[in-house]
Formats: C-alpha cells, structure tokens, sequence
C-alpha cells in the first residue's frame, strides 16, 4: 500500500455511514467554465494552506462524534480558514458552529445533500461555536442557540461547482482557498487510515459519501491534502493524503465566492401612532448594508398582514402603506408595527423594535355624514350625535 493501516478512533466504526447524500446533479451543472478557458497549467507545484506566507490559514481539527453532520464539517471547515484569507487574519480564531446547521437546517445526523448545504449557507449564514455549541445530536432545537446570534452572524456571496479536471481544481484552491469536497466515496480500508497517500483496495465496494476539505496539492506525488472531522486519533493528526482520482475526490467539489454580512438591524418605522381605521397611512424606514448590498425590507403590520418591498439601495429610505380593518364602532384597537431588513442573498436581520399605533373605527360612516348634518340643521338635538361621531 502507499499508506499505513492500523486501529484508529473510528475503525471497525460505523458511526460515520451516510455523511453525505448523494445529489442528482448534471455534470455541467454549476460548472465554473471561465477557470478552465483561463488556465494553461498549474500555479504551484505544491501547495499547502496550512504554510503559506509563511502562516497557517486553516483552523483546528474537530470531531463530529456520533452523528453523519460531515457535510457542515466539511464545508464550515472551507469558510473558517476562507474568512481568514478573505479578511487577511491568518491569526484570528475562527471556530463556527456545526450544531446551528445541524439544528437550524433540514439537514441531520442521517446526511444532507452537498449543494443544500451551501444554499442554506448563503441564505442563513454561520455563527460562532461559543453561541451553539456542537453536540453530536440532531434533536436540540434551533432556539438553544445564543440570544445575540444575529450579532455575529456571517455568510458567503456565492459558491460554484467546479469541473473535475485536477488542473482547475487546483487553481480554484490556490485563487479562493480551501474547498468544499463533498463526493468522496468512503470504504471501509479509510477508517484504518493512520498516514500515506491513500487509496481504497482493490476491489473494495463504497460504504458511503463524505465531506471533507481541500487544503493543498503535491504534483510530484500526485496527491491532496484534505482537513477531516474525525478527530486528531485518526490520520495525520486529523488530516490526511489521498491520490489524485482516488475515492471520486474531484467529482463534486465548490469553492466559496467571498464573504457577505447582513444587513444592519433597522429602526422602527417612522410614521402615523394614531389614526382610523379604513385609513391608509404610509410608514417609512431604512437601514445600511456593510457590503452595499441592495435590500428588501418585510413589514410585519400587526393584523396578520405582512408585505415586502424589494431591492432598494442601502441607506435610502423607503416607504409602504396600510390600512387597518374596522373593527367595533367606537372601539380603539392598538398594533405593532415591525420591520426586517434581508440583502440579495437572503441573509436577514432581527425585527425592529415596534412602532406602537392606535387605529380607531368611527361611530358613523362617511358616507352618512351628510345625511346627519342636513338631519342636525332640521333637528338641533341631533348636534350632540354630531360632534361625537368620531
């Protein structure tokens, strides 16, 4: 073999089955054409994000334990050494928390698909593990994480899938940095896995689909340095080598197209707090997007009623209306106004704080007014009536 077998934390284990769901895609689907117009051959002979200028960009190994939650450690493990080169903080801690997808998502400990993750990703954003911390369990609610969530809530522009040729793939690592590789197919030999490069064994069949990270790239050997989340017990210390084609590394592989945050949390809406109802009264707000993104703002009336309005640019203000339905006649019913800001790629902030307002329904309808005041002129006790209509 060209690589050493021995008992390691998950051989003989089949904790780890059905990681990943293996999607239907198109191979052309998503596809990152331009990389291969472009390229005439590879940047780096070798290539390594963990010794890079001299730091390392990557992020610690960790454990996903007894739960298939490979396809959030495979790509949470891409965006935390990302966030470092995006940013240029090879030194910071960043340590995102698996347990908010694997709460939060569809996706559980049986697996989810690849490209589902990376969509909710985007739409969702990551948090830090201090404000979910991971528990190897699919049954905590989405409410157990931190209050102050949205406060540190970050997510990715976009994601791509590449093409399968080793070349792109290799200037995709080098040009975004580490990837997603979420279509390795997993056999038994890769639990035994103490070093080398590796390859399954002959004749050996697939036990299930795996995500792992792409970190670097050896020419002369042939081989990818891949981040694992099976704990430092297993492999290179938690890392391991694996040759060029083995296990379908290369048939499903993303990069992550840059940072995103969300918008700023708006202020409450600046309008009418006191009025009738049948009215139509008009509420402005606004707010800013760090990254100039256009945003759409939901407005939460307070009846049960909900309306959007979308891609306005960030910091200008904008306006809605509504009107309340009428309810008893004299009664003087009381709403909250709310409204959430999102940005094009779904990230979201908190409610606002509420607008409260008064809406009353008038005793008389309008259109029996004048009937009542030609009735006042004829018949003066009927003033009263009249000066108390509202």
């Amino acid at each position: 073999l060209s690589w050493q077998a021995g008992y390691t934390s998950v051989s003989n284990s089949t904790l780890y089955t059905g990681c990943l769901i293996e999607a239907n895609i198109s191979k052309s689907a998503d596809i990152e054409s331009q990389l291969i117009k472009e390229i005439s051959k590879p940047t780096y002979d070798e290539f390594d994000w963990r010794d890079f200028d001299g730091h390392d960009w990557t992020t610690p190994i960790k454990n996903q334990g007894r739960c298939g939650s490979c396809w959030a450690f495979g790509c949470l493990a891409a965006l935390e050494s990302c966030l470092k080169i995006w940013q240029n903080t090879p030194n910071a801690n960043i340590d995102l928390s698996e347990q908010y997808m694997l709460s939060c998502s569809p996706g559980s400990c049986n697996g989810w698909y690849a490209t589902s993750t990376l969509s909710w990703i985007k739409s969702n954003g990551a948090i830090p593990e201090s404000c979910f911390r991971y528990r190897a369990s699919d049954r905590y609610p989405c409410e157990w994480k931190c209050e102050n969530w949205l406060q540190d809530l970050i997510g990715i522009s976009g994601y791509r899938r590449l093409t399968s040729n080793v070349q792109v793939i290799q200037t995709a690592l080098v040009t975004y940095g580490p990837l997603c590789a979420c279509g390795m197919s997993v056999y038994d030999s890769f639990g035994y896995y103490k070093g080398g490069i590796y390859k399954p064994l002959p004749k050996e069949e697939t036990d299930s689909y795996h995500c792992v990270t792409i970190v670097g790239f050896d020419n002369d050997d042939e081989y990818w340095i891949c981040k694992n989340s099976w704990g430092t017990d297993w492999g290179e210390d938690g890392w391991f080598r694996i040759a060029f084609g083995a296990c379908g590394i290369e048939k499903s592989v993303y990069y992550l197209a840059g940072i995103n945050h969300p918008p700023e949390k708006p202020n409450p809406p600046v309008g009418e707090i006191q009025g009738k109802a049948g009215k139509v009264y008009e509420y402005t707000v606004s707010t800013n997007d760090a990254d100039g993104d256009k945003i759409s703002y939901c407005f939460d009336w307070g009846d049960g009623n909900i309306s959007w309005i979308y891609h306005v640019d960030s910091g200008n203000e904008t306006s809605l209306t509504h009107s309340w339905a009428k309810k008893d006649r004299g009664n003087v019913n009381f709403y909250c106004i709310r409204v959430k800001a999102q940005d094009r790629y779904g990230l979201e902030t908190d409610w606002s704080e509420p607008l409260e307002i008064s809406m009353k329904t008038p005793w008389i309808e309008r259109s029996n007014l004048f009937l009542l005041e030609k009735l006042t002129m004829q018949l003066p006790v009927l003033a009263i009536l009249n000066l108390n209509r509202d």
